[in-house]
């Protein structure tokens, strides 16, 4: 695992019986991220800088048309081999959407030949 500054892996102080997070071999943090309770991270994943992950928050992965989420007791699940990164999605109700507003939510991208050299050179600079 890489962790990159200034991003945060939360515990499971509170509440009792919260889940903890799991992060797999081969999984790249990028800075200033978030990963807190009932989240796993699959392996080879990478979280793009400024991004926030929880059990409670839905990723959206626009290319399969899914979006993962916390399914009762079991924790939400980055799948392997995909790069999460910062979004945001429009209220689209009440007073939000009339307001024009939208709110954060992390999306699922896939690796491509960019990703691929910032892999590399993450390797190299080790």
């Amino acid at each position: 695992m890489h962790l990159s500054a200034g991003s945060q892996i939360g515990g499971v102080l509170e509440p009792v019986g919260a889940l903890p997070v799991i992060v797999e071999d081969d999984v790249l943090i990028g800075g200033n991220c978030g990963l807190y309770e009932g989240t796993v991270l699959k392996q080879r994943a990478m979280i793009g800088a400024g991004t926030i992950l929880t059990g409670s928050t839905p990723l959206y992965d626009l290319v399969r048309g899914e979006v993962y989420r916390m399914e009762g007791d079991a924790p939400l699940v980055i799948p392997s081999d995909v790069v999460v990164v910062p979004g945001s999605r429009a209220i689209a109700a009440g007073q939000g959407k009339q307001w024009d507003i939208s709110i954060y939510t992390p999306v699922i991208k896939y690796r491509d030949s960019k990703t691929g050299l910032s892999i590399r050179l993450e390797e190299l600079l080790r």
